[in-house]
């Protein structure tokens, strides 16, 4: 068994009971030495002696003496029997006493009267026993012969036993006994019994019992359907009923006592039903005598004992027969008990078992005549042996044993009263360490296994002991209370554990007994019965084997009897072996598989006339089942080592005969099923795959612009993605999913760079359907008029609920942090969007094309920043181009520039020479054929199905399709009545020649026939490859004659296609090869026309036109190269051609060459009519005058099929290139980082509109110019302030709103080191990439602001290279792709912008050339400028809006609703809440105020230390009074502490949330941490007198540290320092002094 959780925590309690038992025996040990004990042990064994011989009778202690009873041997005669002969007083040591050592017992007359009287009258009288009974001894004499017939002498004792008074001799009523059974017996009825299959009565929860079926049994389950129980025994009659047995039970703690006498039995049965343990034990011995044992411990009965851990014992070797209870001694410690039995049989028998509670074990059993009990505990038992048979004799054994059963008066005189033991007492201390040992014992027990009830009840046991003993938690007694918790709480989860692991049990259990009953049923059906097919043998082979793996498998589980379970799995596989000789002798005739090769055919018929793929479930199941039967027959037969060889080998060939007919009835029934499937999913799947085309035809219909091919393509794939989650189960359709998924991303990647070209080529790269859906948001939020189409926008449009559910959802998916950025993203759209509406309200006129600036103008430029490509001037090249600006760069790629035309071709379907109408018409014509077209009903719509499925193609619907279909009507006449006119002239020519010149007769002949052969085989079983690679070998062998000159290759000759025409026409009929009309034509009047020019004159005679076309021909056959002869022959006809005005095309005059050359070949004429016009067409084309486009079939088909195989494919391959170099060039330039965008937090306020951004303004008009004009001379934006004011942001807004291309450099990245505009000298790679960020900058141009970010960190030598830029030359010298370059400026919207802190620790190192600064516009965001006091303060409320959620609305409201409420907040009483400009709630406005007046107390400090950094920044170490003050009360800080701010913060909490902000941020400060933060107290007006004391003391120590100078290394600025150190010191003594004495 794997070690479990259960095991675990089993072994934990197991320890943990090990531990609280250890500690018990400990105390045990300790109670012992104080108290003692004594266990029953042999002390010695004496004699008695009496004067007759005698048999003995019953001892019994009168005190400290012992009073002897025995019968005499013979007895004397009449008379003389006196009571020395009878009874007889010894002493502890045996001694014999005078008859009135106790007075008033044997010396008393009355009873020597009563003593003559009684043997006088009752000549048989003897003496049965002595009983001492409640201060009585009684004397009880057998008067008959029954032991009924008694007489009985009693007398009274003292206390002491030190004197006796006889009382009578009717002492009958007082010699009773107790109850024999401890015990109250329940009776069951008729309404305990249960009835079913195997009825039951029902005694308690948990126990039932039944005599039916022969068998008494015990059940721990209410179930009639089994007769199976925790025990069992046969009944004698099998017959009865339950209601023919008397059953009784009781109930002793966790034991229930069964009393059931079965019909027409004498005896009763008695068992004992442990709940605890679920053992059951038959115990006939409680009958007689039952006793319960102290603590519900269990019972003892005179046959042995039962305890209720399970364990039991029966004393075999005493004679429990005729006992009955006489009584129970406790020893005065409570730690023993020891019980008398009684059995007046053989002149009376005692029985004596001595039980030890804290032990709970049993002394062995004491047998005897009798016993007595003295004072001290010795316990004097007379041995005797053989009762009233045995011997008489003079001698007596008497055993005397020591033992715990003190008297009261001599434990009370034992009594240890000192120390902590003592006090508790020794009985107490027993009781607590028996339940402690107690616990150990049920926490580990020996004998049984635990149940759940052992376990509750040893929960129980632990409360009750730790509630019942309070002091075993003391020390002194060895802290028993920490084990007994420990096992306590182990036992709480040993008790839940076992619960799972009962349950493992239970079911591993009735997996058993189910696969055993299984075989049984199995064995018994097969035993029975013998198969009459194979099938059947099979089948019971089958379910042999399934028996025996089940079985097999159950000895493998966990907690399952392993040995029961293999011991079944071995009989199965016995029963298994002897049935496959069975089956083996049955099979071995010829036909016993003829039922399964019926089968077979009748699931093939099946498998072949299924309707529907739901259908094949069945029919597979009747098949997996014949094939297991048959792999189970062929494994036992083969497995088999009985037998005939021969006959097994005749079987197994059988079997796999029949298993090949399984084969081909399953691969019949899987191949019908796929085609079921197949046909019943395709309709589903063709009508969702035609809507998806349709979808996307009409979404790239009305992608109109690129952030609608954006929208669009994430609708359509998440179509495919629905369709691919339904149709997972056909990797076909799943092909082409995937190949139409690709085309839906490369049709909207052409879609949208088309729509880029368009619009020159302003797009961005497909983002993410919610970045999509946040961009429309942005976009759309801009044209809206007011806030309150605003906030309508962003609270129901469909846009927002999906970038909610996208969060949702990628929650769901556990990407809570995108999920939360992109409901911060929302959120920033919303403020950013009311930002922006404000700011076309306030700073923008014209429409949003003229942004203000203060008194300035400037023009907007609203082109999206993005890359594209465009022809390069008239140089015929391309070039990249970034929107905007003047950044291009050629593109060098020469396969790209090759195919500069396709650059120009909008359409993969259309070009110059193809209208994109005919392209689709030809090539459906080409997918289905003309006679498929013909017998089409409804061919318009088979035409738009194809374009909507061509979506990447643009086909308009309503246009394109109606001209294809036009076209289509036209041509199929044409297709149909051409023949092989179809093939182009020149194709036909080039074949005529090849076949006539090119060949030889045998190549001819074979040719021929393999063509014929393989057309009629196509004829009869449809297409054959053959076909194809004839056709192969036929343009191979065309193409290669052409190349070795054998064949002239003429105009229009494309191998395939002559190939394709030549094996036409060696296939149809009529033989020989068609001569064209106008070929036809050509050569007729070239023969009649040459012949009358060669002989102008009227009278020439026939003969000489003759003579002259003769002459042609006898040139003609002069010549021996066919070459030579082509040429000639074309010449001839050409100059004819070209004379008479006969306009033939190129094929044309290839085709009548071609007759001419080759004179011999069989020719056939053809007038089928190749020209039609189709008029009607409503789409524009060059082709097309007038909606009307003129057709010739063959040229018609050559062209469409060049188009098709050649432009298409390159066009598609040229548009991905440019993709490619698109994304390239955007990646390598990083263009998104160039996209200025605001922070969201942003927020323009009064001393932005009133200050900066004019400031900004006046520089900007310099440096870009305005919409007037004027402008662009120079100059620079330069802004310093601490971290944390917003330089980068102010900028950010401004080139947002300018719609410029920001480049920010990192000052840190380039570092001192760089000096240089060349990458290559650049000191390391981040400076590189700075750098070449500014070339890249300056060569983007217009439209371009470039920032220079924290200039404390670079060169003067490198910003002294933009000194240029600052005037009127604007010419900077710079590196472009590692050449030197000069980068023009003048009459560019170009500015530059560099911003700096100048109070870092480096400060003093950083110095802007003077130059540069001389030409700058310098101002420092962090101080204030005149007369703006109030508008800094209130910038820093302004800024600190969107960083608390109460106040993130009033961002984007009027500014004058601000001013209204900070006044509010102030108390101010001039002012009202109705001047609001919107109607606010009392709630909401008393909260905005709570936390505003909140934030006005947090920019008082904030304030206060942002004036005392740029104070102490400002100062010089020698002039400072005190440290450098270095905690900053920027923007930033002030948003930081914003973000703490509750409205119900009092003035204590507030306070402390700004001083832990502080205090964190002083960390960093290391050792001048402390100097700062009382510096900040005293700005606070927050210190206190320890504070302020310890801040003057910094001072001093700074002051006279900065007077010393350098004591690190100066020894005589250290001595002097330590010199004023003392001198300080001493002042300090004197002024401790001079205070304390007044």
């Amino acid at each position: 068994m794997d070690t479990g959780t259960y095991e675990v925590l089993r072994d934990r309690l197991a320890a943990q009971a090990a531990e609280l038992a250890r500690r018990a025996e400990g105390l045990n040990g300790l109670r012992t030495g104080q108290f003692g004990s004594q266990r029953l042990e042999l002390k010695d064994t004496a004699r008695l002696h009496t004067v007759r011989p005698s048999l003995p009778r019953d001892i019994v202690a009168v005190g400290e003496r012992l009073l002897f009873g025995h019968h005499a041997v013979p007895a004397p005669a009449e008379g003389e029997i006196r009571p020395a002969d009878v009874l007889a007083l010894h002493d502890r040591e045996l001694n014999p006493l005078p008859a009135d050592a106790v007075p008033g017992l044997l010396d008393d007359a009355d009873f020597q009267r009563e003593f003559a009287a009684l043997h006088r009258y009752y000549r048989q009288a003897r003496l049965l026993r002595l009983r001492p009974v409640e201060g009585k001894l009684l004397a009880v004499f057998q008067t008959g012969e029954s032991p009924a017939d008694i007489r009985v002498l009693r007398w009274s004792l003292a206390q002491d036993g030190s004197s006796a008074r006889f009382l009578d001799a009717r002492g009958e009523r007082d010699h009773t006994f107790p109850a024999a059974q401890e015990l109250e017996w329940t009776e069951a009825g008729r309404e305990d019994h249960v009835s079913g299959r195997h009825p039951h009565i029902r005694i308690e929860d948990g126990v039932y019992v039944s005599t039916v079926g022969g068998l008494l049994t015990v059940k721990e389950e209410n179930d009639t359907e089994s007769g199976a129980g925790l025990y069992s025994e046969p009944v004698t009659d099998p017959l009865q009923s339950l209601a023919d047995a008397e059953v009784a039970h009781a109930r002793v703690g966790p034991l229930v006592l069964l009393r059931v006498r079965p019909y027409k039995e004498e005896q009763r049965r008695y068992l004992v039903v442990n709940t605890l343990t679920r053992q059951v034990v038959r115990l006939d011995g409680i009958g007689s005598a039952c006793r319960r044992l102290p603590g519900e411990g269990g019972l003892v009965f005179p046959g042995g004992y039962y305890l209720t851990s399970g364990e039991w014992k029966t004393f075999d070797a005493v004679d429990a027969t005729g006992f009955r209870f006489e009584g129970a001694v406790r020893a005065p410690n409570g730690e023993d008990v020891l019980f008398a039995f009684h059995a007046p049989q053989e002149g009376g028998r005692d029985l004596l078992l001595s039980y030890n509670t804290m032990r709970q074990e049993f002394a062995p059993p004491l047998v005897c005549k009798g016993h007595a009990l003295l004072g001290d505990g010795t316990l004097a038992v007379l041995r005797a042996e053989g009762g009233d048979t045995g011997e008489p004799a003079r001698v007596h054994t008497v055993q005397r044993w020591a033992s715990p059963y003190l008297s009261e008066v001599v434990d009370a005189g034992a009594q240890a009263d000192a120390g902590p033991l003592g006090r508790i007492g020794n009985r107490e201390l027993v009781g607590g360490i028996s339940a402690c040992l107690a616990v150990a014992r049920s926490a580990a027990p020996a004998h049984t296994e635990p149940t759940t009830e052992s376990y509750r009840a040893l929960l129980a046991a632990c409360e009750r002991t730790a509630d019942s003993y309070p002091w075993l938690g003391d020390q002194e007694t060895g802290d028993l209370r920490t084990p007994l918790e420990e096992v306590r709480g182990t036992a709480a989860q040993v008790l839940t554990e076992f619960e799972t692991v009962r349950e493992l049990n239970r079911q591993a259990a009735a997996s058993l007994e189910e696969a055993a009953a299984r075989l049984a049923s199995a064995v018994r059906r097969l035993r029975g019965e013998v198969p009459r097919s194979a099938a059947a043998w099979a089948e019971g082979l089958t379910e042999l084997r399934t028996a025996q793996g089940k079985l097999l498998g159950c000895a493998e589980m966990r907690y399952a009897d392993t040995a029961r379970a293999s011991e079944l799995a071995a009989e199965a596989e016995r029963e298994l072996a002897d049935f496959g000789l069975r089956a083996l002798e049955h099979l071995g005739d010829e036909g016993a598989f003829a039922g399964y090769h019926q089968d077979i055919e009748e699931l093939v018929a099946e498998a072949h006339e299924l309707a529907t793929a739901a259908e094949a479930e069945p029919v597979a199941g009747r098949i997996s089942e014949l094939d297991a039967g048959l792999r189970t027959v062929s494994e036992v037969i083969g497995g088999l080592e009985a037998g005939d060889a021969t006959v097994r080998t005749a079987v197994l060939e059988r079997v796999t005969e029949v298993a090949g007919g399984l084969n081909r009835a399953r691969a019949t029934l899987e191949a019908r099923r796929r085609a079921l499937l197949a046909d019943e999913s395709k309709a589903e799947f063709a009508a969702e795959f035609a809507l998806l085309g349709q979808s996307l035809t009409a979404a790239l219909t009305a992608a109109g612009t690129p952030a609608q091919c954006d929208t669009q393509h994430s609708r359509l794939l998440a179509k495919a993605e629905d369709l691919q989650r339904r149709f997972a189960e056909h990797p076909d359709f799943l092909t082409d999913l995937d190949t139409k998924r690709a085309e839906i991303n490369d049709a909207f990647a052409a879609r949208k760079q088309s729509l880029a070209q368009a619009r020159a080529r302003r797009v961005e790269q497909l983002v993410t359907s919610a970045e999509r859906a946040l961009a429309t948001l942005v976009r759309r939020a801009g044209e809206l008029p007011d806030s309150e189409a605003l906030a309508a926008f962003f609270t129901s449009d469909p846009m927002t609920g999906t970038v909610r559910r996208t969060a949702a959802s990628l929650r769901e998916l556990g990407e809570s942090a995108r999920a939360q950025e992109l409901e911060d993203r929302l959120t920033a759209a919303r403020q950013e969007a009311a930002r922006a509406l404000r700011d076309r309200g306030e700073l923008y006129e014209d429409g949003g094309s003229v942004l203000c600036l203060g008194r300035h103008r400037f023009a907007v430029n609203t082109q999206p920043l993005d890359l594209t490509l465009v022809p390069d001037g008239d140089g015929g090249g391309l070039s990249l181009a970034l929107t905007g600006t003047d950044y291009r760069v050629p593109v060098t790629d020469p396969g790209l520039l090759a195919q500069r035309a396709l650059g120009e071709q909008l359409l993969p379907s259309e070009s110059r020479e193809v209208y994109r109408a005919e392209h689709l018409a030809a090539r459906l014509l080409d997918e289905h054929g003309p006679h498929a077209l013909e017998e089409t009903e409804d061919l318009a719509a088979l035409v738009r199905d194809a374009a909507r499925d061509a979506y990447d193609e643009g086909y308009e619907r309503g246009v394109h399709d109606h001209d294809a279909t036009l076209i289509l009507r036209a041509l199929l006449p044409l297709v149909t009545g051409a023949g092989t006119l179809r093939h182009p002239p020149g194709a036909r020519a080039a074949a005529q020649l090849f076949w006539a010149h090119g060949t030889s007769p045998e190549q001819r002949a074979a040719w021929t026939r393999r063509a014929v052969s393989l057309a009629r085989a196509g004829e009869t079983f449809g297409p054959v490859e053959g076909s194809a690679r004839l056709a192969g070998e036929l343009a191979a062998a065309i193409a290669e004659s052409e190349a070795a000159g054998l064949v002239e290759e003429t105009a229009g000759s494309v191998p395939p296609a002559a190939a394709a025409y030549l094996l036409e026409e060696l296939t149809t009929t009529p033989a020989g090869f068609v001569l064209g009309a106008e070929a036809r034509t050509l050569l007729e009047k070239f023969r009649h026309t040459v012949g009358a020019g060669a002989h102008a004159d009227a009278d020439a005679d026939a003969d000489a036109d003759a003579d002259a076309y003769a002459v042609y021909e006898a040139d003609l056959a002069a010549l021996g190269s066919l070459a030579a002869r082509h040429q000639l022959a074309t010449a001839w006809l050409a100059s004819f051609a070209r004379s008479t005005g006969a306009g033939v095309t190129a094929g044309d005059l290839a085709e009548a060459v071609a007759a001419q050359l080759c004179p011999r070949l069989e020719r056939h004429a053809a007038d089928a009519p190749l020209t039609r016009t189709v008029g009607g067409l409503l789409g524009a084309h060059p082709r097309i005058s007038n909606g009307e486009l003129t057709l010739r079939l063959d040229e018609f088909l050559a062209r469409t099929a060049a188009f098709r195989a050649d432009a298409v494919p390159a066009f598609r391959a040229h548009q991905r290139r440019r993709a490619q170099l698109v994304a390239e060039e955007r990646a390598r330039l990083r263009l998104d980082d160039y996209r200025p965008r605001a922070l969201p937090g942003f927020v323009r306020g009064r001393l932005m509109d009133e200050v900066w951004l004019p400031l900004i303004g006046e520089n900007l008009a310099k440096q870009l110019g305005t919409d007037a004009g004027a402008g662009a001379l120079g100059g620079l934006l330069l802004l310093l302030s601490p971290p944390g004011y917003g330089k980068t942001t102010l900028l950010e807004y401004v080139a947002e709103r300018l719609g410029l291309l920001l480049v920010k450099v990192n000052g840190p990245a380039l570092g001192a080191a760089t000096t240089s505009l060349d990458p290559a000298q650049a000191p390391d790679a981040t400076a590189r990439q700075e750098v070449e960020k500014v070339n890249f900058a300056l060569k983007a141009g217009n439209n371009t602001l470039l920032y220079v970010d924290d200039i404390q960190h670079t060169s003067p030598q490198f910003l002294e290279k933009f000194i240029p830029l600052c005037d009127g030359t604007r010419r900077v010298e710079g590196v472009w792709d590692g050449e030197p370059h000069t980068y023009d400026l003048r009459g560019k919207r170009f500015a530059v912008c560099m911003a700096g802190n100048p109070y870092t620790e480096s400060g003093t190192l950083f110095r802007v050339p003077d130059m540069l600064a001389n030409r700058a516009d310098v101002w420092n965001l962090g101080e204030v400028l005149t007369g703006k006091h109030d508008a800094f303060a209130l910038s820093f409320v302004e800024n600190a809006l969107t960083s608390h959620p109460v106040l993130a609305p009033l961002a984007a409201r009027p500014a004058a609703d601000l001013d209204v409420l900070v006044a509010l907040a102030q108390g101010e009483s001039a002012v009202r809440a109705d001047q609001l400009s919107y109607p606010c709630p009392p709630a909401e406005l008393e909260q905005i105020l709570a936390v505003l007046r909140h934030v006005l107390t947090v920019r008082e400090t904030v304030l206060a230390v942002n004036r005392a950094y740029i104070a102490s920044a400002g100062q010089t170490d020698a002039s400072r009074t005190e440290p450098p003050f270095r905690l900053q009360g920027s923007y930033r800080t002030m948003n930081k502490i914003v973000q703490r701010v509750r409205g119900v913060m009092n003035d204590t909490e507030l306070a402390a949330a700004i001083e832990d902000h502080y205090t964190a941020e002083a960390q960093t400060l290391t050792g001048d941490a402390e100097a700062n933060l009382l510096k900040l107290a005293e700005l606070r007006g927050a210190l206190t007198p320890e504070g302020a004391a310890r801040w003057s003391d910094i001072k001093r120590a700074y002051v006279r540290t900065q007077a010393l100078g350098d004591t690190e290394t100066d020894p005589v600025a250290r001595a002097v320092a330590a010199l004023g150190l003392l001198a300080e010191r001493v002042a300090a003594v004197e002024t401790a002094i001079t205070r304390a004495t007044g």
